[in-house]
């Protein structure tokens, strides 16, 4: 089981060696309800000033990330989007990336796709709704507006979110007994569909947070020469793979107060809702 851990007043993270912090966005490193990163900005500061790079690893987009990236200073640092079906990398980053497409819409950086891109994805899922007579409504079926009455987001949030490359995210609210009976469909079209915090995510089979995460991490050991400690920050089961792919996994509670159920061998729940749970993170690791 999972253990509850408080504050440390002794760092845990040894600037010395290099670390890595791996963090998923919603609900985790940003608020639920209004989608800000105020509260966790100082401890994102501290990871900064201790050299510490942070990547987001959610099921935002590459537009959605890069202007949060922008927001706060990390303009340097990968990028994980679309639950792990891309990884998106800066060209000056130092690792070895040559061989990579240039990213869509990004000047000097560079994309590897562990996925599908978004035409094929949105062409297995219309296999599946023939099949199965489900609508299936999906973010290419509904406009900006009607994205930001069912999110809070604003229109320009909205737009991004919307501007999908490699997954297709689905709003239908359908018994859990229906998503269930979905997965073997999916799974017959080459798609795998994940549950996040509100909607769920179609990308293509075999492509997860936890593979891209491992990924990176083994471009940065082959840049420094040497083992790099991971950090892993998330709040649901969405975020499993990510946790199991890191040295030291940290689930932050929900809005209820509650954890997300999740089997990670040493995962440690932090007490804190949200960023404030990412904050408690910071604080363990550097010492509060």
């Amino acid at each position: 089981m999972p253990s509850v851990v408080g504050k440390s007043m002794t760092p845990i993270l040894d600037t010395a060696t290099p670390w890595l912090v791996f963090t998923d966005l919603d609900g985790t490193l940003l608020d639920w309800r209004n989608y800000s990163a105020e509260v966790a900005r100082p401890a994102l500061e501290r990871l900064r000033a201790a050299g510490v790079p942070v990547v987001f690893c959610s099921s935002k987009t590459a537009s959605e990330q890069r202007a949060l990236r922008q927001s706060l200073g990390l303009r340097s640092v990968p990028c994980i989007v679309e639950n792990g079906a891309a990884i998106i990398v800066p060209e000056a980053s130092g690792l070895r990336i040559g061989d990579w497409d240039r990213a869509p819409d990004e000047r000097e950086r560079r994309v590897k796709v562990l996925g599908l891109r978004i035409d094929e994805v949105q062409d297995r899922i219309d296999r599946v709704r023939r099949r199965t007579g489900l609508e299936l409504r999906g973010y290419r079926d509904i406009s900006d507006g009607e994205l930001v009455d069912l999110t809070g987001l604003s229109e320009l949030a909205a737009g991004r979110a919307r501007q999908r490359d490699y997954s297709e995210t689905l709003i239908d609210q359908l018994p859990v007994e229906t998503w269930a009976k979905l997965d073997d469909e999916f799974a017959a079209d080459g798609l795998e569909c994940r549950h996040g915090g509100r909607f769920h995510t179609v990308t293509g089979a075999g492509t997860d947070k936890g593979n891209a995460v491992r990924t990176l991490l083994g471009l940065y050991e082959a840049a420094y020469g040497r083992p790099v400690n991971s950090v892993g920050i998330g709040d649901s089961a969405n975020d499993a793979p990510l946790l199991a792919a890191v040295g030291h996994p940290y689930l932050v509670a929900r809005e209820d107060g509650s954890w997300a159920d999740i089997e990670v061998v040493n995962v440690k729940k932090m007490s804190g809702k949200g960023p404030a749970g990412w904050v408690e993170v910071t604080d363990f690791l550097l010492g509060s």
